[in-house]
């Protein structure tokens, strides 16, 4: 092949090449910059909103904010020493916007489908509209009333020539003014929002608060989504570590929840191995203990002793109720026969702290 002909082939080949390669890049750089702006419309709204009812909570529930409020300056037309109306109204604010945010977190954006995102947030609707295990208390959403208000006070930007819908949320100010309307309190819809501002006005103090159950879990669920969002996304909102409230006793507790890391080897083998069980009871003294006591535990798994079980068959069922009602309790395996049974919980719960909560609902 002449010298010539070589020359123009390889050419064009490398001309070829690098239209390719071009083009690669050229649509890579369009894919993130599409993302960018699906994260600055759904995703990043959602995220602020959820950390912010998170914090909000927070505050509440262990930073005594229901006493805070109380204490506070009243506004025009509140009672000084009572908590003001429109603190109140900004709470269910939040919640309503968050109401909002993550319906079309659904549907939109770059976690449509990613499971576990949609998991995490299926969760917390579900928290806020169960009646079984909270009972109907001021804090109560069905999940059609959930969409109904996010919908109304979270809407679509009409007029806009973006790609994408945009959604904006009212202003604290229309949202009071649309809750104040007397035409519109008729409606069982703004009934309800009446009722959780009445609630948060009446609490006397964080442990008087209705619904306070409801709110923990809430609280708990919201720092594993916006965690789980931000692992994902690379960034965070927050400067420090994100706590979780917990209840030992009916006293509010706290504890940190960092990211999840991933399980080692070790720790997925003995987590499943009945090997220490085995060990656990063969190294037991061959006088058994006679009360309720602890006979293995590892982080989010305990096994203990409760000799009642294998004398009355009916205190297995009760017992097994009063250990569901603990928060963080995944599962339960009772073994009336060896008067034992293990409870598996959630590892973010120290574990001294859940030893503790454990003997106090089982001690005989």
């Amino acid at each position: 092949m002449p010298i010539e002909l070589s020359l123009i082939l390889l050419s064009t080949i490398g001309t070829a090449v690098w239209t390719v390669v071009t083009w690669a890049d050229q649509q890579e750089k369009t894919r993130i910059e599409a993302d960018s702006h699906l994260d600055a419309i759904y995703i990043n709204p959602f995220l602020l909103v959820a950390e912010e009812l998170q914090c909000r909570l927070y505050k509440i529930l262990a930073n005594r904010e229901i006493e805070f409020l109380r204490e506070g300056i009243a506004h025009r037309g509140d009672v000084h020493g009572e908590i003001s109306y429109h603190e109140a109204l900004e709470i269910v604010y939040i919640i309503v916007k968050y109401f909002g945010w993550s319906f079309y977190f659904f549907l939109y954006g770059s976690y449509t489908d990613d499971v576990k995102a949609i998991q995490m947030t299926t969760t917390i609707s579900e928290l806020f509209a169960d009646r079984n295990s909270f009972g109907d208390d001021a804090f109560s959403f069905s999940h059609t009333r959930q969409h109904s208000l996010g919908q109304r006070f979270v809407t679509r930007v009409f007029g806009s020539n973006a790609t994408y819908p945009e959604f904006v949320a009212t202003t604290l100010y229309q949202f009071d003014r649309e809750v104040m309307d007397s035409m519109q309190r008729t409606s069982h819809l703004y009934l309800d929002l009446d009722r959780t501002i009445e609630a948060i006005r009446n609490a006397k103090s964080t442990e008087d608060l209705e619904g306070r159950e409801r709110l923990i879990a809430i609280q708990n669920a919201l720092v594993d989504l916006t965690n789980y969002i931000e692992s994902k996304e690379k960034f965070t909102l927050a400067t420090v570590p994100r706590k979780k409230v917990q209840l030992v006793s009916d006293q509010v507790v706290l504890y940190q929840s960092p990211l999840p890391a991933e399980k080692s080897i070790f720790e997925q083998w003995f987590s499943l191995s009945p090997f220490l069980d085995n060990l656990a009871e063969f190294v037991q003294t061959k006088e058994p203990l006679k009360k309720t006591h602890i006979m293995h535990t590892i982080e989010g798994r305990i096994r203990i002793k409760v000799p009642l079980l294998n004398l009355n068959k009916e205190y297995a069922q009760v017992i097994k109720s009063s250990i569901e009602s603990i928060q963080g309790v995944k599962s339960i395996e009772v073994n009336p026969e060896a008067a034992s049974l293990t409870v598996y919980y959630d590892k973010q719960i120290p574990r001294v702290t859940f030893e503790r909560i454990l003997l106090d609902k089982t001690a005989i």
